[in-house]
This record gives structure tokens, sequence and C-alpha cells, in this order.
């Protein structure tokens, strides 16, 4: 009997339903159910409710092939924004400076926002371990796709000289559409990101 309350309690908290669950990143926002559509909506503070899916970009500066896909996440970022997307750089080598990261962001026109990853607290949340990485996560912090932003690189230094699977984009599309991603996980190309 005891057992069974306790699923019981376990169950309120952890099992999609309808009210309020807390955003697995810390300090984060609140995020609540809609029962009549099955969608979820972030809850700002102001009460505001804006669906959100999350494009994190794991990127260093330094790393040739971050240089190479600025062009594709620009298009990315300009097609899905207004779909309610957002996108974040997400800079885990811990010798980078802010002022690098604006730099960088200005030299390459990103448009979207770029912030350094204190002692790699989002890297090691997410297990991310190259840059360029992309994780692409649901309103409630999950993980729908993670790993290369398409196929363009296939070993480090290696490209191929047109992109043939657009990896990133298709998971946006299928979760957009709401159906499930294939594939989910995707073996990122990249240089290392050193702890």
């Amino acid at each position: 009997m005891i057992y069974f309350r306790v699923v019981l309690f376990l169950s309120y908290f952890l099992l999609p339903g309808e009210g309020t669950f807390l955003n697995p990143v810390k300090n984060g926002p609140l995020y609540v159910q809609n029962p009549a559509q099955g969608s979820f909506s972030q809850t700002t503070q102001k009460g505001q409710a804006a669906t959100r899916l999350t494009v994190w970009l794991f990127m260093d500066p330094e790393c040739p092939v971050c240089q190479g896909y600025t062009r594709t996440l620009k298009e990315l970022y300009e097609k899905y924004q207004t779909q309610g997307v957002e996108f974040r750089a997400v800079y885990p080598t811990y010798t980078l400076k802010k002022k690098d990261i604006r730099r960088f962001h200005g030299s390459y026109q990103l448009p979207f926002a770029g912030q350094k990853d204190k002692g790699a607290a989002l890297a090691d949340r997410f297990d991310a371990t190259v840059t360029p990485e992309a994780i692409l996560t649901d309103p409630l912090g999950r993980i729908i796709y993670r790993g290369a932003i398409d196929n363009w690189y296939y070993a480090l230094g290696k490209n191929r000289p047109a992109v043939t699977e657009h990896y990133l984009r298709d998971a946006l599309e299928a979760t957009l559409q709401g159906q499930p991603v294939l594939p989910a996980r995707t073996q990122a190309v990249g240089c290392l990101i050193n702890r």
C-alpha cells in the first residue's frame, strides 16, 4: 500500500499531465501544459505564454568547423525564430572571455544570443563533447535531438562538397509538425570541448 502511494505521489510530479512543472534547468521558467491542445507553453514572469523549442549550439570561435557553419546557423535562425524556436550559442571553452564571444558574433553576424558556459555546466548537463554540437529541447527541457547540424563534415577536417542530410533542420520540421524525430541522435564532428 505504501508503495502504491509513493508511485502515485511521484507520478503526479513526473508524468506529463495537467498542471505546472519545473524546468529541469535550475531556476528556469515554469511550463504549463494545455490539456485541450496537448502542447506546452512557457509561462514568463509576467504570465505571458509562449511556445518555445530551444536549439542549444555548443560553439568555439577558434574552431574552423564552427566558423564554417555560421552561414547555415544564420539561415536556420531566420527560418525558425518566427515559429517559436529560440537559438542559443553556448561557449564552454573556459579561456574565452565575453568580448571574444561578442567579437565572434559580430564578425560572423550571428543574430542569436551567445553565452559563456561557466564551468561547462550546460555542456555537462547536455553531455556535449564537441563544437559545433546542436541540442534541440522541448519547453520542458527534454532532449528531442542531439548531434550534428548536418552531414557536411564526416570527419575532422574532411567535408563533403554538398550537404545531403539536414539533421537539425529535419528535427525542427518534424517537431513543429508533431512528428517523431528520426534520427534523434547523430555523431557531431568538430573540435573537442576542453573542460
